[in-house]
């Protein structure tokens, strides 16, 4: 997390009663964002690679993908491919997905394996990245394959979620998420006692930024999705805080299924003040957390091109759960439902996308149920160093 200096709260915050009394103004961005060319420069989203992918800790995915030695996934972020393993000693651990020969990838999609493969030339890797093989070179005087390991990146774990920072010197894990107060604001949800469900992916023809700033947007909700989870998610429920780079909001109210109602029940072990509603929150760079009284949902949007990007969702459900004899039909009902407000947001971001290329864009006014949207907007604008 880079440094930043200090803002005035969006909004006075107590966290007694999780509500909020004076609005403040919203912190300003740079003039460079008031152009609509961030949501579609290539020259711009190469600099957010850089400058904020690059360096910042990355949700990529959850230990229950890698539970067994030698069972692995792929990700790519930007043009760096990943491979995501655990390895003989049980430590999970992420690589560049690169062969140390001529750097084609070596592993693809997901599965588990004793060794990764390069298909050029044959080059053979164990799960600890180590070069075990490479054909007709282990009588050269000159060849080591001590010197011809997978190039490990930084992974830690928080909670099951697996993080990736491709930055040596980046502070700890630990540092940005307490920064931002996400252990103690979720430690009841005991989200590392979850297990993951569900995980698919959505391709949406925006910029990834759009996707951030829709999903931390309070103030579409009893417009857009009045025919999904609006009416289960009144606005008038909302107390939410600010931070530099996103927020946390708490509501009373249904969860994300058809009208609202649960097809499990409170997670057994929350609270009984969380038993209604839940909680949604932005984690920088990229991850919207939509924690519910029955289920949690992370999202995490990762751009494929100034215009174009993916949304990965992650759901999870308490273990126990998962032995009943109906549980994939009912916890397929999350997915389907997820979709298809998915569905409504993904016109209308489509929308925003073309609108930033018209010659009379200009940002307006800015609703209180938006200082999550410019929070966000800050934090990468700062990221960048726009002036």
């Amino acid at each position: 997390m880079s440094e930043r200096k200090n803002e005035s709260p969006i909004l006075r915050y107590d966290p007694k009663t999780f509500g909020y009394s004076v609005i403040a103004d919203a912190p300003e961005v740079s003039q460079n964002h008031k152009s609509g060319k961030v949501y579609f420069s290539e020259e711009i989203m190469e600099r957010e690679i850089e400058e904020i992918f690059m360096k910042e800790w990355l949700l990529v995915g959850r230990a229950e993908e890698v539970e067994k030695a030698g069972d692995y996934f792929t990700h790519d972020i930007g043009d760096e491919p990943v491979v995501v393993t655990r390895e003989k000693n049980g430590n999970v651990q992420a690589f560049a997905n690169v062969c140390r020969h001529r750097g084609v990838k070596v592993a693809w999609g997901e599965g588990s394996t004793k060794y990764f493969s390069c298909p050029y030339h044959g080059w053979v890797y164990d799960t600890s990245g180590n070069l075990v093989d490479a054909q007709y070179l282990d009588k050269s005087k000159n060849f080591d394959k001590k010197n011809c390991s997978l190039p490990r990146i930084r992974t830690e774990l928080w909670e099951g979620f697996i993080f990736i920072n491709f930055n040596e010197e980046a502070d700890p894990l630990m540092h940005s998420l307490e920064a931002w107060d996400f252990p103690k604001t979720y430690e009841p949800y005991q989200m590392g006692r979850l297990r993951l469900a569900n995980k698919f992916s959505m391709d949406i023809p925006s910029n990834w930024k759009f996707l951030n700033e829709n999903l931390t947007d309070i103030y579409h909700i009893a417009v857009l999705h009045a025919a999904t989870f609006g009416p289960a998610q009144p606005l008038e429920g909302y107390r939410y805080k600010t931070f530099d780079g996103g927020y946390h909001g708490r509501f009373t109210g249904g969860t994300l299924v058809p009208e609202g109602k649960s097809l499990f029940g409170p997670i057994p072990w929350l609270p009984e003040e969380l038993h209604s509603g839940g909680f949604s929150s932005h984690l920088p760079p990229n991850v919207a957390w939509f924690p519910r009284f029955d289920y949690v949902s992370i999202g995490t949007n990762w751009p494929t091109g100034p215009d174009t990007s993916v949304s990965i969702t992650y759901q999870l459900f308490p273990e126990e759960h998962f032995s009943q004899p109906d549980f994939k039909e009912k916890a397929q009902q999350y997915v389907d439902f997820y979709k298809a407000f998915m569905d409504e947001d993904t016109d209308m971001i489509k929308a925003l996308q073309k609108g930033m290329k018209s010659r009379f864009y200009e940002p307006g006014p800015v609703s209180p149920f938006e200082a999550g949207v410019m929070g966000t907007i800050k934090h990468a604008v700062d990221d960048l160093g726009h002036e």
